[in-house]
């Protein structure tokens, strides 16, 4: 219950952490504590949004599943962060697949996909997996307050995040739409996050958060633009033989 009081705090922050109020009080933590508001954020959209047409929202559901198996992963793995935060959430979201409605449908893809978002996916692992490994590699320090806090762990989540609604989305999975605007998020406020504090522990700078912005509004055009019809390229129908 304490978790769940502490939400809408954090995720305030995803507004007052621009002004010159949330700085003070953010201080040297506040790109992580913005970032982590982020990637908390996607993470319950993508859960939240099975409360309406569940078997139409397959892809959010394995999306919201895979950040915060890794989030959770990465707290108990390293010790670090809140794991009593962490743990009902995954508890949750894992109740919520094993009785999910769509059932054994959610192994199952839709009728399309997209090439053209599975080639920005293995565009954008490149770089957020060497992301992840950074995070990952400083995460193990004991007098780090940011490795204390499981703050490393946390970006870690929002880095996958990307990739784990952009893979479902682009392989076609129900509800690949949502799921593709969900991929999207995170990447675009990161990569404000970037520009607008380069001096944070955890911003790669003006060009990376750039290129994070400039990826997330190719993706979400690429997915939107796909639902024209079946093309070679921005989303092929599996059922045709050609």
């Amino acid at each position: 219950m304490l978790t769940v009081a502490f939400l809408p705090d954090l995720l305030a922050t995803l507004a007052t952490g621009w002004t010159a109020a949330g700085a003070a009080e953010l201080g040297i933590h506040r790109l992580h504590v913005m970032g982590i508001a982020a990637v908390v954020g996607v993470f319950l959209l993508g859960l939240f949004a099975q409360a309406y047409r569940p078997t139409q929202r397959v892809a959010s559901m394995w999306g919201a599943f895979a950040v915060i198996l890794v989030a959770t992963a990465g707290t108990v793995w390293y010790g670090v962060g809140r794991p009593e935060e962490v743990i009902p959430f995954f508890l949750l979201t894992g109740i919520a697949l094993l009785t999910h409605p769509a059932g054994r449908r959610l192994l199952r893809r839709g009728d399309s996909f997209s090439p053209a978002l599975l080639g920005l996916v293995a565009v954008a692992a490149v770089p957020l997996l060497a992301f992840v490994g950074t995070q990952l590699s400083l995460t193990t320090s004991a007098v780090d307050p940011h490795a204390v806090d499981g703050h490393y762990v946390m970006m870690v989540a929002l880095a996958i995040a990307p990739l784990a609604y952009g893979v479902v989305a682009a392989l076609g999975f129900a509800g690949w739409r949502l799921a593709s605007w969900l991929a999207a998020l995170p990447m675009v406020y990161y990569g404000l996050l970037s520009i607008a504090f380069p001096l944070q522990v955890g911003s790669t700078g003006a060009v990376w958060g750039g290129l994070a912005i400039l990826w997330a509004i190719a993706f979400v055009a690429v997915a939107e633009y796909s639902r024209r019809g079946p093309s070679r390229l921005f989303r092929r129908d599996i059922r045709r033989s050609d």
